[in-house]
């Protein structure tokens, strides 16, 4: 009787104790938020040096670790496809935008534009570790049954589809994309009557934390923001700050952000100052009202980040209050640099289509904000180019990793990638960083290793990394760069740059060392040979294919006014003609 007893104690004894393990394993995966930024340069954040009040993003910099060397893709879905997968771009079907490629193009191998196959997606995985996974916001990955996020491991969804769109109402952004499209858990839906982009995406995150039936697992909320993309667009009260803040002009603007880079150490002390690119307007030159039109486009940007930021500084609250926050980890990033493109020749048509750019009515519903090449030049100083360029402008973005077993209060300007962030993930909750069997494999790498201990590098001498996107193209190999930027800006030349003393981009190696030069390129058709990379027509332009999309529908568009126009004019002239024929006849 007594044995019996015993045996029935530690019977029961180990079985609290497998079960106490089995709860402390669950508590111990950590929460993961990554928070996407979209369009955002390396200086917008207040952390990194930006005049945007972003004081929660700030603390979660304060608190965590602060990347200054992450390079993404120089446009948003294909970085978008490498943060998901940690595999290249075009690997994962996303080698480029639909919007830039011709029909022709988006039908080869790597172009269709949304995730493929060949990929799993960090929902997909995490599902793997009983984690529940939301995603709110912008996924621009496809919009079909079989690629909205809700099939590649995302439990809840509230997500647009497209590239871009008002945050405020359902009205697209360009003349090709009229109408935007939500969809919710996989089905299109209507949007709520107070919607604002920033705002409904952490109501909806907080409403899959309160509808979730499994609590007791950790959790992945993937936060895709439309800010900072256009039109940009945010509440009157988080902009009424910053009408003062741009008025000196983007000349201006690029050398504070310059002088303020070298002053928080982004910059070697050596650094020479980015050249302007000759065909930009003039500042100075400006009229008094084209001058307000620029600022307040800049003060609606700044604005835009902010709002964004007070509605972080919400969830972080909820999480906070429900015991959630202390086991969490924060990735804040962006997908590219600031956007360059000049919207001011679809004015016409945004105006036509529910928009207005006045200024008493800066920021809110309806406004179509833009900051165009000249504000995105000087936004993303201290490096050269911007969006759809590969030059560091347009790919070093911020990045802050911040929570439960994070360096606090660190910096770090080692080279890492966007494909480097899945695989930290995966090693941040204990899963394999390799790709399972059959799937493409994960180009990345993870970042714990520098994370645990920052003289161990992301990436090794020898170990060199290619980037494609929209015909610009570069390669990373030991603190040199290759580079080649496309045109409208760009020569598609290539040339060779020492990144580690010259992060500006100022002084070309190619002629002083055709050896490296050499040996880089070499690696760089080695890439894109693995990867698929299909060259462009000649003459190719992204923005330029953009505006013949938009202008021929907008002609499409025009076409049965034009049509009853020219009906009218031939009826006019065909009963005057008849008129002074009878009248001759008479």
């Amino acid at each position: 009787m007594k044995n019996s007893i015993l045996i029935i104690f530690f019977f029961f004894a180990h079985l609290l104790l497998l079960s106490a393990q089995a709860g402390h394993a669950t508590i111990t995966k950590p929460n993961i938020v990554l928070i996407l930024i979209d369009d955002s340069g390396l200086m917008d954040l207040g952390a990194f040096g930006g005049e945007a009040r972003t004081p929660n993003i700030d603390r979660l910099a304060a608190g965590g670790l602060m990347f200054t060397n992450m390079h993404a893709s120089p446009v948003c879905a294909p970085s978008r496809a490498m943060l998901m997968t940690g595999t290249d771009s075009h690997l994962a079907g996303v080698a480029n935008l639909p919007e830039f490629l011709s029909e022709e193009y988006q039908s080869k191998p790597g172009y269709a534009g949304v995730l493929n196959d060949r990929v799993q997606t960090i929902a997909t995985r995490l599902k793997e570790a009983q984690y529940n996974t939301y995603m709110t916001g912008k996924w621009h990955l496809g919009h079909d049954e079989k690629t909205l996020p809700s099939k590649r491991g995302f439990d809840r969804t509230f997500i647009l589809g497209g590239s871009g769109a008002s945050n405020y109402d359902s009205h697209g952004y360009l003349p090709m994309k009229p109408i935007a499209h939500w969809y919710a858990d996989g089905k299109e839906v209507e949007l709520p009557e107070d919607f604002y982009s920033s705002k409904t995406y952490i109501d909806k995150t907080i409403e899959f934390h309160e509808a979730e039936q499994q609590k007791n697992n950790p959790f992945f909320a993937y936060i895709a923001f439309q800010a900072i993309h256009a039109p940009i667009q945010a509440p009157k009260e988080f902009v009424d700050h910053y009408k003062e803040t741009y008025k000196a002009g983007w000349n201006k603007l690029r050398q504070q952000r310059f002088e303020k880079a070298k002053q928080l150490g982004f910059l070697p002390a050596s650094a020479q100052f980015s050249d302007v690119f000759p065909q930009f307007k003039k500042w100075e030159e400006l009229s008094e009202k084209e001058q307000e039109f620029h600022s307040t486009n800049m003060a609606v940007t700044a604005g835009m980040l902010e709002a964004m930021d007070y509605h972080i500084g919400r969830y972080i609250a909820y999480l906070t209050q429900k015991g959630m926050m202390e086991n969490t980890i924060f990735i804040v990033t962006s997908d590219n640099g600031p956007d360059g493109a000049d919207y001011t020749q679809g004015l016409i048509w945004a105006k036509r289509n529910g928009y207005h750019t006045e200024f008493e009515k800066h920021g809110g519903k309806g406004f179509f904000g833009f900051i165009g090449p000249e504000f995105a030049n000087a936004v993303s100083a201290p490096f050269s180019y911007f969006k759809y360029y590969t030059g560091e402008g347009g790919i070093r973005v911020p990045l802050i990793m911040s929570g439960k077993n994070i360096p606090k209060n660190q910096r770090t300007n080692t080279f890492c990638f966007f494909t480097d962030i899945a695989p930290t993930v995966y090693d941040l909750v204990g899963l394999s960083t390799a790709a399972k069997e059959g799937y493409a494999p994960i180009t990345g790498k993870s970042m714990l290793p520098h994370i645990n201990n920052d003289s161990i590098p992301v990436y090794k001498a020898n170990e060199g990394i290619g980037l494609e996107a929209a015909a610009s193209a570069a390669y990373f190999l030991n603190g040199f760069k290759i580079v080649k930027n496309n045109i409208p800006l760009g020569d598609t030349e290539w040339h060779l740059y020492n990144l580690q003393d010259d992060p500006s981009e100022m002084n070309d190696l190619a002629q002083k060392e055709p050896e490296r030069l050499q040996k880089m390129l070499a690696a760089y058709e080695a890439y894109a040979k693995n990867v698929g990379v299909q060259d462009m027509p000649e003459g190719y332009s992204a923005q330029g294919t953009v505006a013949k999309k938009s202008y021929t529908k907008m002609l499409m568009q025009a076409l049965p006014y034009l049509l009853a126009l020219l009906i009218g004019v031939f009826a006019v002239v065909f009963w005057l003609k008849r008129r002074k024929r009878n009248n001759n006849q008479a």
